[in-house]
């Protein structure tokens, strides 16, 4: 099922892109601060999508060599950021050719598709020694920062997603910083993890919340009629809110870690 769920973004390519929310600009004045992103860095990104990460990258002159697998999400991205500063490569990262001599390796919501143990292994092979691993996730609704909305939203998945807890009891595999920090050290290869959040809000209209929910694995996994209700339900919640908008809290958290010299 991992495998399968990894790649239902790429059967909803459009969609995807329509719906994902870009990442906050402090991650990537995060990634310059410590990790060395300037003009000229070699950067190995992991599950790129339609560019949510590789747009910024590019953008302060990074040298970025893409890995997605799924080529209807390439498609996108390489209509978007035409250029001889990307390169991208259609292939799942476990079995694809790298060059290697990276100065930063990032992996923006994807290392949880990977096996960690070979995954942290090909990256200590493809990072320089001093590089970066920079991996990070959003959270959609923060149980710290409860909203009307996010309540009258529990209703609607306590009704066709019973077996899923409320987001006030929810804690994602992103907060399980003891988790990742082993799992980023395994092996030696890195050292040094920091974690970051970064909190902000993401403003939805009916439009978008459908389009960014359409996303989620569980809701794509719904019965057509069940999908269809969910998301006709969660616009019409959108709708009832002042403006027919909602300030929906994110965080994003950020696992940096240095490559050792051995």
């Amino acid at each position: 099922m991992t495998g399968e769920r990894r790649m239902s973004f790429n059967a909803a390519a459009d969609a995807y892109h329509r719906g994902r929310p870009p990442y906050p600009r402090a991650v990537f004045d995060l990634l310059a601060d410590r990790c060395g992103l300037a003009p000229g860095t070699r950067v190995l990104e992991i599950g790129a999508g339609s560019g949510l990460a590789t747009g910024p990258l590019l953008a302060a002159g990074a040298q970025v060599v893409a890995v997605e697998p799924g080529a209807d999400l390439a498609a996108i991205l390489t209509a978007r950021f035409p250029g001889d500063r990307l390169q991208v490569t259609i292939d799942d990262f476990e079995t694809a050719d790298l060059p290697g001599g990276f100065d930063l390796a990032v992996a923006a919501t994807s290392l949880h598709w990977l096996d960690p143990v070979a995954a942290i292994a090909k990256l200590g092979a493809l990072v320089e020694p001093g590089g970066w691993l920079a991996a990070w996730w959003t959270e959609f609704g923060d149980a710290d920062r409860p909203t009307r909305f996010r309540d009258r939203l529990d209703d609607v998945y306590r009704d066709l997603l019973p077996a899923e807890p409320g987001y006030r009891d929810s804690r994602s595999h992103a907060h399980d910083t003891e988790r990742w920090s082993r799992v980023l050290t395994a092996g030696g290869r890195f050292a040094g993890v920091a974690v970051d959040v970064v909190a902000w809000h993401q403003t939805l209209t009916a439009a978008t919340a459908r389009d960014l929910w359409s996303t989620f694995p569980n809701i794509a996994e719904l019965a057509p009629p069940a999908r269809t209700e969910f998301l006709s339900r969660l616009g019409a919640l959108v709708d009832d809110e002042p403006g027919g908008t909602v300030e929906d809290p994110r965080s994003t958290v950020v696992y940096t870690a240095r490559r050792t010299r051995r």
